[in-house]
């Protein structure tokens, strides 16, 4: 099975902390991605082995609303939290006890947070022939989760094959299969109340029931696309965002990458 290894911050941290020791902490995510690398070829294992996405700052990002069949543009991430999402990888795992193993990091730095959260739905298209002239965006789906579990599973499933459709809009619009690069990423996460959080205090492990943010709106699903500019990422925020009080969140990434065993 799928899950999301999500790794939070403090609001602005990144940004503050010396270049020294951001280097140190993306190396060592590098580290352990390589670890995990190396053993899942030395036993062989086929499949996925992992996405790993660096999103870029929260400043640079956009939150589209539909209001009232109106798609309204605000400035900045959806949650008002004190941690923001900074990256996360994607990495099959045979059980959840497997995931938690991986995402608890021995060695991490102190404010370290990671939240896994099994995958629901996961799929991807990718021509990268030619000379790509794309930059790569994350739309995240903001939604309230309790309003979205009390409308029937058909009305859900609805919801989804509709971004679905999108995504295919997508591809055809850049003709992919044989001509223009580019990448349509999606991902349906499980309901938040099975993702569980873990964090470093005091060099011990805390891990803790739920989502790292404690908000109403939660990400239910997303997608990473490329989009020659913010401006062409927020067309199709706004064709995912079809219902009244659907939000998307549009924010640049700035590394992203996977590997596939055969």
């Amino acid at each position: 099975m799928k899950y999301m290894v999500t790794g939070a911050e403090v609001r602005g941290e990144s940004e503050s902390i010396d270049a020294a020791e951001l280097n140190r902490r993306i190396r060592f995510h590098q580290q352990k991605l390589d670890e995990l690398l190396r053993a899942r070829l030395r036993s062989g294992r086929a499949g996925l082995i992992n996405v790993s996405v660096g999103l870029g700052p929260s400043r640079e990002t956009i939150t589209v609303k539909n209001r009232g069949a109106k798609h309204l543009r605000i400035d900045g991430p959806f949650p008002e939290t004190k941690e923001l999402v900074g990256g996360f990888d994607i990495i099959d795992f045979d059980s959840y006890e497997e995931a938690i193993e991986y995402a608890n990091m021995e060695g991490a730095h102190e404010s370290f947070v990671n939240e896994v959260r099994p995958i629901r739905e996961f799929w991807w298209i990718s021509q990268t022939s030619g000379q790509a002239a794309s930059k790569i965006f994350m739309l995240t789906s903001v939604e309230d989760e309790r309003a979205v579990l009390s409308i029937p599973e058909s009305e859900r499933t609805k919801i989804m094959r509709q971004h679905q459709d999108v995504g295919a809009e997508y591809v055809a619009s850049r003709a992919m299969l044989d001509q223009e690069p580019g990448l349509w990423v999606g991902a349906r996460l499980q309901v938040s109340d099975q993702a569980k959080t873990i964090r470093r205090r005091n060099g011990r492990r805390l891990m803790t029931d739920g989502p790292f943010a404690e908000t109403k709106e939660v990400a239910g699903g997303f997608n990473l696309i490329a989009c020659a500019s913010i401006d062409e990422a927020i067309t199709w925020a706004n064709k995912l965002a079809s219902r009244d009080g659907d939000a998307i969140e549009v924010r640049p990434v700035e590394g992203c990458w996977w590997i596939y065993h055969e």
